[in-house]
């Protein structure tokens, strides 16, 4: 745990482009985070969701957008801590093409999660 705040202290002052891409990283997960979090109504019936197959709509529970919240923070915290393992282990390039394919991912999970709830 020591050696992770080190690799964040080292990336914060030597690398100012891999530090953006951690901040542009977690801000996009926090924004997937909380589009849920925000729409969610407990004393609603059922609400639309969006399965995996070919452009199927089917209503489930409002709990289901909640596995949206705490996949997407998983996904934005767990990467960050990857990228400053890989940034320390084997150089700033892998890092930072580690994060820029996880903020694609994000950004693909904000478009999908838009579409959930109707904004998209």
């Amino acid at each position: 745990m020591k050696e992770l705040a080190e690799d964040f202290k080292s990336i914060a002052k030597k690398d100012r482009s891999l530090f953006w891409w951690m901040t542009i990283d977690f801000l996009l997960s926090l924004w997937l985070f909380l589009i849920p979090i925000f729409r969610l109504v407990p004393g609603g019936p059922r609400i639309w969701v969006w399965y995996s197959d070919i452009n199927s709509y089917g209503q489930s529970d409002w709990w289901y957008l909640l596995g949206f919240s705490i996949v997407a923070l998983t996904l934005g915290v767990g990467h960050i801590l990857l990228a400053a393992r890989l940034w320390s282990k084997r150089g700033k390039d892998i890092a930072r093409l580690f994060l820029a394919v996880s903020t694609i991912i994000i950004l693909i999970g904000v478009k999908f999660l838009l579409n959930i709830v109707g904004e998209g």
